[in-house]
């Protein structure tokens, strides 16, 4: 889903308690799967050649089980995929045929010392699969980075309703949409403040540019999207017609095979036309062309003349004087984002905000 305040806001609250600079992370990567996600995270970092450690969120809080599972994920991978192979064809879905690859491999590891029931439990909570995710990418790219993770305590990811001073993001979506105030005990003051001047975006408003994308498209060339299963992109074209809003597109499509969050981010990208090519074209793993800062805290400016001096790659915090000069595929990979900015402003009904990649200042506090 659309985020429930823009990124320029949401910088902002991170500046006001505590973060230092904020980086953004390119929304090809932004809206892809966890694996594709956190690939573009850490290559970000890499090339800073700056940031030394990543610390995460998960629900088991253990690193040493995180990382037996992403380490074995990429040592026995042709192993992994002979077992994925044989509970697909007795009817599992692909990511609980993974989950039962990874406990049925690891149970006979001589070399595990984790139980089933620990092992189940890190691969079926979003936060934990994430933080593989990271813990894979670090490895595969070989970074100079340093995992740590934080156990997640009170609501879980899922919980929809805020009950206590922690909750969920969900559960403050939820509390804003209802109205019920409820939000501002979870959070700082100067973020509730924030949050309280905002118009929440709707995702239905998007439906007839899905209508027009999809009826307008040939199946074929559908395809080259990056990220999206081609099962999807089918049930999509052929749904189209059926279920003319958006959320009934998402409940069509939703099933024990797809969950509705993958469902909801093929759907984006199919209407950020975002291409396998202008990621795959030249490597196996995907990389960002660029450094995006959004802000920085006033006393911490050194940390951006250090990033500016030590990057890779072109950092970029002004981008009106600086997209002229960015490399053809940095070209490809902002223009996403811009069609990003400019559908977030129709969703939240502010024509202001579609310029506003060009047009907001580089935020100080």
């Amino acid at each position: 889903e659309a985020t429930i305040v823009d990124k320029f806001t949401r910088t902002k609250m991170a500046l006001l308690n505590g973060v230092d600079l904020v980086l953004e992370l390119p929304v090809p990567f932004a809206t892809a799967s966890a694996e594709f996600f956190a690939q573009g995270a850490i290559e970000t970092f890499k090339q800073t050649n700056l940031i030394t450690s990543l610390s995460f969120g998960s629900e088991c809080g253990d690193l040493n089980l995180l990382y037996a599972i992403a380490n074995t994920s990429i040592t026995a991978q042709s192993d992994l995929d002979v077992l994925i192979k044989g509970y697909l064809k007795q009817g599992s879905s692909f990511p609980t045929a993974r989950e039962k690859a990874l406990i049925q491999y690891l149970s006979q590891d001589s070399n595990n010392v984790h139980c089933t029931s620990d092992l189940l439990e890190a691969l079926q909570n979003p936060n934990n699969i994430l933080g593989i995710e990271y813990i894979k990418a670090i490895i595969k790219s070989n970074a100079s980075i340093t995992p740590y993770t934080i156990r997640r305590k009170g609501a879980s990811y899922h919980t929809q309703y805020v009950n206590s001073s922690i909750a969920s993001a969900t559960a403050i979506r939820n509390d804003l949409r209802a109205e019920n105030g409820l939000y501002s005990s979870t959070m700082p003051p100067s973020a509730a403040k924030l949050l309280s001047h905002i118009n929440l975006p709707s995702m239905e408003k998007l439906s007839a540019f899905l209508h027009f994308k999809l009826m307008f498209s040939n199946v074929d060339t559908l395809y080259s999207m990056w990220d999206i299963p081609a099962d999807l992109i089918r049930t999509f074209h052929k749904s189209i017609q059926n279920y003319p809003s958006y959320e009934q597109l998402v409940q069509s499509a939703t099933s024990k095979t797809y969950s509705r969050a993958t469902v909801q981010r093929s759907l984006l990208r199919l209407l950020l036309n975002i291409q396998k090519n202008d990621f795959l074209r030249d490597c196996s793993i995907p990389k960002p062309a660029y450094i995006r800062v959004l802000g920085c805290r006033k006393s911490r400016t050194d940390l951006l003349t250090h990033l500016t001096s030590r990057a890779k790659l072109p950092v970029i915090t002004n981008l009106g004087k600086q997209y002229a000069y960015l490399s053809p595929k940095a070209k490809q990979c902002m223009d996403y984002e811009i069609s990003a900015s400019k559908l977030y402003a129709y969703t939240v009904s502010n024509p202001a905000l579609a310029q506003s990649d060009y047009t907001h200042p580089f935020i100080v506090l």
